[in-house]
């Protein structure tokens, strides 16, 4: 025998021994049966090689020199670090660990360790999962594959675990020594996206060269499409980058949609890199290579983002984004858009060439942080034609006004102060008119009772009772100038500046038990800094600003008022032994003012000037168009009084530990008016009434109407009339509106894991605002008075509406609109009355209906009507949109993946309307 072979079987008693050593006793195999069935060898194709002493597949019986434990056995097996020392290799690192399930057998012949159904080795952050496993630590070497399994007839995967990324594989070979893997069929997910490689080298770095593989994000065992690359290299938690490629859908392969090569980052923390660009067609500005740029990380507290986008009609834009955090303190968001846009035929009618633009801020203080002030912003500026061409979001594109605000507060603890400073913005988008306030500053002292006992003994006496306030503003502010204008002259004309002083007494005090009384006095003092004089130009024959003068100037007033009020309770039982009861509470309220003639020649807040080429006469007051106003120029003197109702009723359940439910019958039912005590006509106001009441659950119903006293001649003007003594009833109804909207839907039978509201949700307001957009008179024209660009705008709402997301995990939904409105001041009468409805049913688990259309009574015609038919094709998602009747008819039928990742790639789009001449979508 030759020394080599002495010393092989010299090495393999001693791993015997402590074999036996190290596992728990155990049974042998019952002598005759299989170590492992014939039929567990029935593997996958595998494109492992195979030879006679170094394979898988075992005899039908354990030979003489074989170790085996139990088929239940899951006992840790160890493998010292130096049992490695066989062929002068270096020792391991470590200890390897294994268990398995079936069966371990160890070849003395070849030095290979085998282990059976589900088997697992373990060393350092190498962790490998098989039916099959095969190591050998003599050459260092790792080998696993899967079986089919007999109940599912479904390959078992082996799994490759290390540095916490997991690979599901068909089999694989693996160095401990290089760190280097062959691996067949890897399968493995990064980020959104899935990677199955055909032939995969591993490399010591962890990255993965392939041959063969594909992209998807599907999930499926048998993905719907995918992106077959010829060849790629993986690196986990990095990137993915790809050779050539070309998209295959349904097994179906299309190779006129391939790539020459391509790049999908997959680092999941925050880094610097290039932002790949959008790659498309508009039909009003061409094709496009659009939101590309570089993205900063300076820190965690701090990036940057700059993108930009070209189109081939002369179009361009340009954007720059900010997040910023200082935890525990502040955090926030700016951005900021340029954009040239360009659209028509130059020297036609419809050619646009604009620059337009926008700014975004947001700022937020932690609660935590200077508890007595805070400081917040919200800024949405652009110019009055950014959204209607450049908006990606619906909200965007349907906003009709932009405003902002920058708000400061402090208060003092302890102290009765407060402070307030804020700047506010806002804008219409559809004739470009503005507004600004900067700043508008309060301060204020809160209740102060100036004659209360610091030390009170016995009932607190009258004069305790007396308490003030005291508030002061100042603003700077001007309002209805064009933007065009913004920064001007003709802006900073328009501003008026000024301060007002308040000072509110008042003491409350209860008379008789019940009736509440409160007096009150209120002096009002307001500083202003210039004065406009006006006076009659008889070239022009006109009145005329003449003379503007700057100083100071106080102007000031005070009013007197006393009100009181009480509150009465009765109940009511009906029905059986009085078992449900009725609950009524009215609150009676009366309030007398009176407030001096402030027109009088010695306030010096009026003057009498000529007003016609006849000598006749106007009085005005130069402080008139100040920020705010001037005292009144005559006497005044009224009464205001009102009753407020509610009714309530508890009837018998035993659903309540209670024993009752409570059912509110009138949350409301308010009756209030005046009466002027100098006026010498008409001296009592007209009659307004309020009922508020809840339907059902989720359904409230708001009615409001004005009733006046007195009646109108054959002009529609009132006169000094009443109604009641012409006997037509007590009063003349004037306006009545009411409506209501209720949405109702099954329940969901899963949660969706979209954050974007679904367009079957009742909580997504979309298609109400599409359909309130496409009707509004002030946006559109009105539903029957467009014009033909109007209906393109309109047009381009409802198809963005069509792109929403579907949630198939509500199986129906339905809501509707109500609204009723009717107005007669005088002789004219004006109503409107609509109704709108939309809903949702899924057929199947797949296919889905939505429709939504809606009646204007006064018209008698429809508004408008859509059909929308959803299918769910596991990851991809198509749409039928359709509006079959009326100018307006069109389709729209698209077929998109529903991940974002290749949605670019697997889409597909057709549309019959004539909205492409006008807008793209």
């Amino acid at each position: 025998m030759r020394p080599a072979q002495r010393k092989r079987i010299f090495f393999s008693l001693l791993l015997l021994l402590w074999t036996a050593a190290v596992l728990p006793a155990a049974p042998h195999l019952p002598a005759g049966r299989a170590a492992v069935p014939d039929d567990t060898l029935r593997t996958a194709t595998d494109s492992l090689p195979a030879s006679a002493a170094d394979t898988l597949v075992r005899p039908d019986s354990l030979p003489a020199d074989t170790v085996a434990i139990r088929p239940d056995s899951t006992a840790r097996n160890a493998v010292p670090a130096d049992s490695a020392r066989r062929k002068g290799g270096s020792p391991l690192a470590d200890r390897v660990t294994g268990s398995q399930q079936d069966s371990l057998v160890y070849d003395v012949r070849t030095g290979n360790l085998y282990m059976y159904r589900k088997g697992e080795v373990k060393y350092t952050d190498l962790q490998v999962e098989a039916e099959q496993i095969k190591l050998n630590l003599d050459d260092k070497n790792v080998a696993a594959r899967g079986e089919v399994d007999t109940m599912s007839n479904k390959y078992i995967r082996p799994k490759f675990i290390q540095d916490n990324t997991t690979y599901e594989l068909d089999s694989v070979r693996y160095n401990i020594d290089t760190k280097k893997a062959l691996i067949w069929g890897a399968h493995t997910k990064e980020g959104e996206g899935i990677i199955t490689g055909g032939l995969v080298k591993k490399m010591p770095d962890d990255v993965l060269h392939m041959k063969g593989g594909r992209y998807t994000t599907c999930d499926a065992e048998c993905p719907h499409f995918y992106l077959q690359m010829t060849k790629g290299t993986v690196e986990p938690k990095k990137k993915v980058v790809f050779g050539p490629a070309y998209m295959v859908i349904e097994d179906v392969p299309f190779y006129l949609l391939g790539l020459p090569f391509g790049f999908f980052p997959q680092q999941g923390a925050r880094h610097s890199g290039f932002i790949l660009p959008t790659v498309g067609e508009e039909t009003t500005r061409g094709f496009f290579l659009r939101d590309g740029g570089y993205y900063f990380v300076f820190n965690d507290y701090l990036d940057l983002k700059f993108t930009g986008g070209i189109y081939t009609l002369g179009s361009w834009e340009a954007g720059a984004a900010s997040s910023y955090r200082k935890r525990y303190k502040f955090n926030g968001n700016f951005q900021f858009d340029f954009a040239k846009d360009v659209f028509g035929e130059k020297g036609s009618a419809d050619y646009v060439n604009q620059q337009n633009m926008q700014i975004r801020w947001t700022h937020q203080q932690d609660a935590k942080f200077r508890p007595n002030s805070t400081f917040s912003a919200s800024v949405n500026y652009s110019t009055s034609k950014y959204n209607q061409y450049n908006a990606t979001d619906m909200n965007d594109y349907l906003a009709a006004q932009t405003s902002s605000s920058i708000a400061y507060s402090k208060n003092w603890a302890g102290k009765p102060f407060s402070l307030s400073i804020n700047a506010n913005h806002s804008q219409s988008l559809r004739d470009s008119i503005m507004s600004l306030t900067l700043p508008s500053v309060v301060f204020n002292v809160t209740r102060i009772n100036p004659f209360k006992r610091k030390n009170a003994v016995g009932k607190e006496r009258w004069y305790e009772k007396i308490a003030f306030t005291f508030q002061t503003n100042f603003s700077n502010s001007v309002s209805g100038f064009k933007q065009k204008d913004f920064m001007k002259k003709e802006m900073f004309d328009q501003m008026k500046l000024g301060f007002q002083h308040q000072l509110p007494v008042s003491a409350s005090f209860n008379l008789l038990k019940y009736l509440n009384i409160t007096p009150n006095f209120t002096y009002r003092e307001r500083w202003y800094f210039r004065k406009i004089y006006r006076d009659w130009n008889p070239e022009t024959e006109r009145v005329e600003n003449t003379d503007t003068t700057h100083g100071f100037y106080r102007v000031y007033d005070y009013s007197a008022s006393l009100s009181a009020n009480t509150r009465l309770y009765g109940s009511y039982k009906l029905g059986r032994n009085g078992k449900i009861q009725l609950r009524h509470v009215m609150t009676p309220s009366i309030s007398f003012n009176y407030a001096p003639n402030f027109g009088k020649e010695s306030y010096g807040y009026y003057r009498t000037i000529q007003s016609d080429k006849h000598g006749g006469t106007m009085t005005y007051s130069p402080f008139a168009n100040e920020i705010y106003g001037v005292p009144g120029s005559g006497e005044s003197m009224g009464l205001t009084f009102g009753i407020n109702n509610t009714l309530e009723m508890k009837v018998p359940t035993t659903k309540d530990t209670s024993g009752y439910r409570k059912i509110k019958i009138f949350e409301a039912f308010n009756i209030s008016s005046g009466y002027n005590f100098l006026a010498d006509s008409l001296k009592l106001s007209p009659f307004t009434v309020n009922v508020r009441t809840t339907l059902v659950k989720g359904l409230s119903l708001n009615v409001n109407a004005t009733f006046d006293p007195y009646i109108v001649d054959d002009n529609g003007r009132r006169i000094d009339k009443f109604v009641v003594s012409h006997g037509k009833g007590l009063a003349r109804l004037t306006s009545f509106s009411t409506g209501f909207s209720y949405g109702f839907s099954s329940k969901v039978r899963s949660s969706s894991s979209s954050n974007t509201p679904a367009s079957n949700n009742p909580d997504n307001n979309t298609r109400a605002d599409v359909e309130a957009a496409l009707n509004d008179p002030a946006q559109n024209g009105g539903f029957f008075n467009q014009t033909e660009n109007q209906y393109a705008t309109a047009m381009r709402r409802a198809q963005m509406l069509a792109t929403q997301y579907y949630d198939f995990s509500i199986p129906w939904s339905f809501s509707f609109n109500y609204s009723f409105s009717f107005s007669r001041p005088g002789k004219t009468v004006t109503r409107s009355q609509t109704v709108s409805f939309n809903g949702s049913v899924n057929l199947t688990s797949k296919w889905a209906v939505e429709f939504g259309a809606g009646y204007d009574f006064e018209m008698n015609k429809l508004t408008p009507g859509t059909v929308m038919i959803r299918r769910d094709m596991h990851c991809l998602q198509a749409t039928f949109s359709w509006v079959p009747v009326g100018f307006r008819q069109s389709w729209t039928f698209s077929i998109r993946a529903k991940s974002s990742v290749l949605s670019d790639l697997v889409k597909y789009k057709k549309t019959n309307s004539f909205i492409d001449n006008y807008y793209s979508y």
